[in-house]
């Protein structure tokens, strides 16, 4: 979905820093999402700060990247509700991190869901799981500006089911100044 104009985040000369944070589950892509989007915003000349955390991510948990630029950034990690673009490659990781979206801010989020073998309650087939209910709707409305993108399924369909990380990161390209 291509986004107005009017909502693309700017930079200005100011001293506040554009505040965006990549989330997921390993095997993702949510490092080299932030490492592309720390060296872009490097080459328009900002000052850039990145701090990851993907301790167990080789067993699917949760991985995460702070990403800030501005003319002048203090720190690497951005403070809950600081973050001006909020990039999730996983429903429930996205819904898990909502809670640091600045009022106003943008959220990105790819629709799959990569449920962990720990949500299942029970072996029975049909049994319930531990996982978001919240359908892209119920998050929509009460976020200022959300975009849930079936990226996964677009990424299957062009031939690489793992390159929904940059189907995302070109959604993200569309909600900055460059």
């Amino acid at each position: 979905a291509a986004w107005p104009k009017s909502s693309a985040l700017t930079v200005d000369a100011a001293e506040d820093a554009c505040n965006v944070l990549i989330v997921g589950v390993g095997g993702q892509g949510v490092i080299m999402v932030s490492k592309v989007l720390a060296l872009l915003a490097q080459t328009q000349g900002f000052e850039v700060k990145q701090s990851e955390v993907h301790g167990m991510a080789k067993r699917g948990s949760s991985v995460f990247s702070h990403v800030r630029f501005g003319r002048r950034v203090w720190s690497p990690t951005i403070p809950k509700g600081e973050v001006d673009i909020l990039v999730a490659l996983e429903w429930a990781e996205g819904l898990r991190w909502l809670p640091f979206l600045k009022p106003g801010g943008i959220f990105i989020c790819d629709t799959k869901r990569i449920v962990p073998p720990f949500a299942c309650l029970n072996r029975h087939p049909g049994a319930p799981m531990r996982y978001s209910k919240e359908t892209p709707a119920d998050v929509v409305a009460h976020v200022a500006e959300a975009y849930a993108i079936d990226a996964t399924d677009m990424a299957e369909k062009l031939g690489n089911e793992r390159a929904a990380n940059v189907i995302l990161l070109g959604a993200l390209s569309t909600a900055l100044q460059f």
